[in-house]
């Protein structure tokens, strides 16, 4: 059983609906301290049945609601962490390409998106109840779609959402974290040293009984730039310099090649994962970026 919430709009106004070109790329990197990569991330075009996985970089032009890209930070000891948040990126791809969200507003796509993370959770369940090793496994998923022209996002966990406009970077997921909930219900006074055992991760999808899938809506505007990271990113490179790093390298392949290095260079301790992608307006019906489909970068 699950539900969903919807968090408010950061940045309220008109939603533009014009098709647009994305250009996105995608990294992925086991980090200095861990021997392997419970990281999944992709993105696709679903229209087209085209997706990628990191390192990859593309241009596409996918209808509203047919772009998605998702980021997936597995745990559960052994391979389980593994296994886990590759059976989600698997499953939520393979859900919303059957799910033929290609030209759906933005109820519609939410809706698919939190059924895609339910059908997720359900097959990591499975597994782990035919492979006892595998019991606890789980993951984070933060997952996001374009659909008339505003970004929709849903999330479990703590990989992050945020988005560049004008300039401003804006965190639009909210961390599923007991930190976090200390903070928001004033436990932690803001400035305050962490407390032992506050970053436990309230749910995650394939280890959680009833899953609350957390929706945003942001409208997009010609130029934002969507971050979609794990914690292996977020927990060790501020706010303030993932702001420079994208405002800086504007091609997004080169961009979350920025974004991992400096990761590693402060010490990585866990997998770092990042998609980036970036809205370019077309010319309307018939023009160039219409004709254009998929470009591999």
């Amino acid at each position: 059983m699950s539900s969903y919430r919807v968090e408010p709009d950061p940045f309220p106004g008109p939603h533009p609906s014009r098709r647009a070109r994305v250009r996105v790329a995608a990294r992925t990197d086991r980090g200095c301290e861990r021997e392997n990569n419970e990281d999944c991330a992709a993105f696709a075009d679903l229209g087209g049945a085209v997706a990628f996985e990191p390192p990859a970089a593309a241009v596409l032009l996918p209808e509203p609601g047919a772009f998605v890209g998702v980021v997936c930070d597995g745990m559960g000891g052994e391979a389980g962490g593994e296994i886990a948040s590759r059976l989600a990126v698997e499953t939520i791809l393979g859900f919303l390409r059957t799910a033929r969200l290609g030209g759906a507003g933005e109820g519609r796509v939410a809706r698919g998106l939190v059924a895609s993370i339910e059908a997720a959770s359900e097959r990591i369940k499975q597994e782990g109840r035919a492979s006892p090793r595998l019991a606890r496994m789980g993951t984070t998923t933060t997952l996001a779609a374009i659909a008339d022209g505003s970004l929709v996002c849903a999330q479990v966990g703590d990989s992050r959402a945020y988005v560049l406009h004008r300039g401003a970077l804006r965190q639009i997921t909210r961390d599923q974290t007991m930190a976090e909930l200390l903070r928001s219900s004033g436990a932690i006074p803001p400035g305050a040293r962490e407390i032992a055992g506050a970053n436990v991760i309230l749910q995650a999808v394939g280890c959680s009984t009833r899953l609350d899938v957390a929706v945003t809506h942001t409208p997009l505007e010609d130029g934002d730039v969507v971050l979609l990271c794990s914690d292996g990113l977020s927990g060790v490179v501020t706010d303030a310099a993932i702001a420079a790093t994208l405002r800086e390298h504007a091609d997004p392949d080169v961009a979350t090649g920025a974004l991992v290095a400096r990761a590693l260079e402060a010490g990585a301790p866990d997998n770092v994962t990042c998609v980036v992608f970036r809205l370019e307006r077309g010319s309307g019906a018939g023009g160039d970026l219409e004709r254009a489909g998929v470009e591999q970068a």
